[in-house]
């Protein structure tokens, strides 16, 4: 597993506490790669990748097939029981859990583990909704998440269709904690969750994750008025919101679902 050490790393592994305090937060990878293919256009015309394969091909010594591989890692399977004080652990930092080409098998070993390692808040994060239901009910110690579909070079008129269907998996997702990562936000998702809003009374999940795109060091920031509309609608269905730190704005925050403040970790034995 590896420390994601303040300031840098991924931000919201470090879960903040009731008291001010924060859980150290890592990431955790049983499994590796990727057959998504993510790609998402820039402002400037340009076209960028996920970052994890970009990390993959620059660190082949841990992917030596390449990043559209799949690895199963069981010598890492059981490394959080032996991480003895309590933590924020996202899991599949470099890959997607629940990816269609995982065996169910193996993500269930990962899902026993997390059960068992119950002094942990653990995150996934998924770009294939449709597979999340079948696992229900995760453990109460698991935040289930899914990623805002990908460019994919494809149009908002898509992405907005694509949208609506993980909506509609993620509310058959049986968790203590559901969210959604909006980064990059590359399209505007607001008027999307207003519609459900309107017909089902509540978004089906209580955190929300946003960030702005970027190629490598250049970043491009979300048209100002869709962050705003977005924070409006989400802040209307008490979702709590956490920034990336490359999003540019003023208002910052770092919110974190209420269950995560009301949960007293238990101490392993």
């Amino acid at each position: 597993m590896n420390r994601q050490k303040p300031p840098r790393g991924i931000e919201w592994t470090r879960i903040r506490q009731t008291d001010g305090s924060e859980l150290p937060g890592y990431t955790w990878n049983p499994t590796g790669g990727c057959l998504h293919s993510c790609t998402w256009r820039m402002p400037d015309g340009s076209t960028t990748e996920c970052y994890a394969k970009t990390i993959a091909e620059r660190f082949t010594r841990g992917f030596p097939e390449g990043f559209e591989y799949h690895y199963w890692r069981p010598h890492q399977l059981h490394a959080p029981l032996r991480l003895k004080q309590p933590a924020g652990i996202f899991v599949g930092s470099m890959a997607d859990l629940f990816g269609h080409w995982v065996p169910e098998e193996q993500i269930r070993q990962v899902l026993d583990v997390m059960k068992k390692a119950h002094w942990h808040t653990f995150q996934t994060l998924s770009k294939f909704p449709i597979r999340l239901p079948k696992f229900n009910p995760f453990p109460p110690n698991v935040w289930v998440g899914v990623s805002l579909p990908a460019g994919h070079l494809m149009s908002e008129t898509g992405g907005t269709r694509a949208l609506l269907a993980y909506l509609r998996h993620l509310s058959k997702i049986d968790a203590t904690v559901r969210f959604m990562s909006i980064e990059p936000l590359w399209f505007d998702v607001a008027p999307v969750f207003e519609c459900w809003l309107r017909e089902e009374g509540e978004l089906p999940f209580e955190w929300a994750i946003i960030g702005a795109a970027s190629n490598g060091s250049r970043v491009y920031q979300p048209k100002y008025e869709r962050t705003a509309r977005l924070l409006d609608t989400l802040d209307q269905a008490g979702v709590q919101v956490f920034f990336k730190g490359n999003l540019d704005w003023d208002d910052w925050r770092e919110g974190y679902p209420q269950h995560s403040t009301q949960r007293k970790q238990a101490l392993p034995v």
